[in-house]
């Protein structure tokens, strides 16, 4: 056992003594924590594992595993030997965007974020931090790739930058993915922690030129067969995604993640231990933030279920795949994904709370659960 792993394996023990702490306090450690620990874990370098999957293809790629992590796990494109080695699926880095982002920083905490030990849930305020779509791109390029462990990218338009601007370097952003020889895309339109994701409809004006333009700037002059999928909060309503659905199948999208994180912090209190609730409501009304983990489970299994029923009955041309994150921890979870036809996963506070039991053999005993 590395240290690392005994260190995730002692912080997830005395997690559940951080909600006896003062509340700002407790956001405090954990937020340099994770901080430093992210940092240390990028660099790990494990055996290979043997996992038992049965591989799942999609797009013309092969998914050693049906699950990887949900982007901002790895904000500047580090950590794929890690990941690759401990038998994820694929790897997915990011958000980026056009100009470098410093993220989040109030009462003298970067980047905020808090877990909510007993209720296997966590916030966060980070803001996007990232070094900018070229810098992450280069390095995506250099890595050394491992069979059955597609490279992804996550991307965001700048929200700071008048429309026009933003549109053209997001496509900007887009191609140098493309030439950097990614697997996969992902367009991050649910991130609650920057200007001008959260509220609104689903499919409001902006977000439908942005499609548009993205359509006909890039899907429909991309030099090589790259999916390009668009991911949702689990805040989107159920009765919008019949629409929602038939939008990215006509304008020749290739995917669907759904969802991110949550805003909706009144509803999901009644999910949070009593004994978590001093740090959560400090934290959610102090910096505000995406909820995820156990609480976004039952959304973003509905909204997932919901989209692959709207997709076999609109039986589109292209492949189109729905990709479910949000809440996901265990075999069960991926028995309800499989029952569901949802063929793919993504996971984040799930992840955390695996590998502080399994260590680096996490995919492997996920994998043994399975069969």
């Amino acid at each position: 056992m590395s240290l690392l792993e005994v260190l995730a394996r002692a912080e997830h023990a005395l997690r559940p003594t951080l909600s006896a702490l003062p509340p700002k306090l407790a956001t405090r450690l954990f937020s340099a924590g994770r901080t430093a620990f992210s940092k240390r874990f990028a660099k790990e370098l494990p055996a290979g594992r043997e996992i038992r999957f049965e591989p799942t293809m999609a797009w013309g790629l092969k998914f050693q595993a049906p699950l990887w992590n949900a982007a901002g796990m790895f904000k500047s494109g580090e950590g794929y030997a890690v990941v690759s080695r401990q038998g994820a699926g694929a790897y997915v880095a990011g958000t980026t965007t056009s100009r470098p982002r410093t993220g989040n920083v109030l009462d003298g905490i970067r980047w905020p974020a808090a877990v909510y030990a007993r209720s296997h849930s966590a916030s966060n305020w980070m803001g996007l931090p990232n070094e900018g779509h070229a810098v992450v791109a280069q390095r995506l390029a250099r890595l050394e790739r491992v069979p059955g462990c597609p490279i992804g990218a996550s991307v965001s338009a700048q929200q700071e930058l008048d429309e026009a601007t933003a549109l053209q370097e997001l496509i900007d952003g887009l191609v140098l993915y493309e030439r950097a020889g990614v697997d996969y895309l992902e367009l991050n339109e649910s991130c609650p922690n920057v200007e001008g994701h959260a509220g609104g409809p689903v499919l409001d004006a902006g977000l439908l030129r942005r499609l548009h333009v993205i359509r006909d700037q890039f899907l429909r002059t991309r030099r090589r067969p790259l999916p390009v999928v668009v991911k949702f909060s689990t805040d989107t309503e159920l009765s919008q995604v019949p629409e929602l659905i038939r939008t990215l199948i006509e304008l020749e999208f290739d995917g669907v993640i759904l969802g991110n994180t949550s805003t909706r912090y009144a509803q999901h209190r009644t999910q949070i231990h009593p004994a978590d609730l001093g740090v959560y409501d400090h934290f959610t009304q102090t910096f505000g933030g995406g909820l995820s983990g156990a609480v976004v489970k039952a959304d973003a299994l509905a909204l997932a279920t919901e989209a692959v029923r709207v997709v076999r009955s609109l039986e589109p041309h292209h492949e189109f795949h729905v990709i479910r994150c949000g809440g996901i921890a265990s075999a069960t979870d991926l028995l309800e994904s499989q029952r569901a036809g949802i063929l793919l996963n993504q996971w984040y506070t799930g992840y955390y709370e695996a590998f502080a039991r399994h260590g680096h053999d996490l995919y492997e005993s996920l994998s043994v659960d399975l069969q």
